[in-house]
């Protein structure tokens, strides 16, 4: 749990940790091993086994097409429908994800800059190769926003600039109209 954290810079729960090494003792992908000498007896040590290492091959080597597929997450869902919402929502929770999306950044960039230190004598620094990324994605959302922002106030200044239909005086036809017809 500590290595992937370090590695990716995600932490994962104790939980979900426990739950995975079950379900891959389950598959015969993992077993346990003796504890070496000295060791906390209360750790239980595991090691990949022949057909763990095929699984892993197998799911390194699958098409990267499945890689590319951006899923639909509740920033794009909540932006396809930014439009019908009341234009003071709309624009209240878009300064709510823009600070929300800048203050992740900001901190991803100080993550990455301690990591990038931690691994300068590593030279795969995997851990700030994917802060990196994630920041890269931070910042193009962020310009998402801003460009969302941008429209919808356009579209809600050209609203109240067109005239509903009951606003609009009825006209006479004027007298070149009612020769017209003659």
């Amino acid at each position: 749990m500590k290595a992937y954290a370090e590695r990716s810079g995600v932490r994962l729960s104790i939980g979900n940790i426990y739950r995975e090494l079950q379900r891959l003792m389950e598959a015969g992908w993992i077993t346990t091993v003796a504890n070496p000498e000295g060791a906390d007896p209360r750790r239980t040590p595991y090691t990949i086994t022949a057909r763990g290492r095929e699984a892993l091959n197998g799911w390194l080597s699958e098409s990267a097409h499945l890689l590319g597929r951006p899923a639909p997450d509740e920033l794009a869902h909540r932006l396809a429908l930014i439009g019908d919402m009341d234009p003071q929502l709309a624009a209240t929770f878009l300064e709510d994800v823009h600070t929300e999306l800048w203050e992740r950044t900001k901190a991803a960039e100080r993550d990455r800059a301690i990591a990038t230190r931690s691994e300068k004598e590593d030279l795969f620094r995997t851990r700030a190769m994917l802060l990196n990324r994630t920041t890269k994605h931070l910042a193009a959302d962020i310009e998402l926003v801003d460009e969302v922002r941008s429209r919808l106030a356009l579209f809600h200044s050209r609203q109240q600039k067109v005239p509903t239909p009951s606003a609009v005086p009825e006209r006479k036809p004027s007298r070149a109209a009612k020769h017209k017809g003659r």
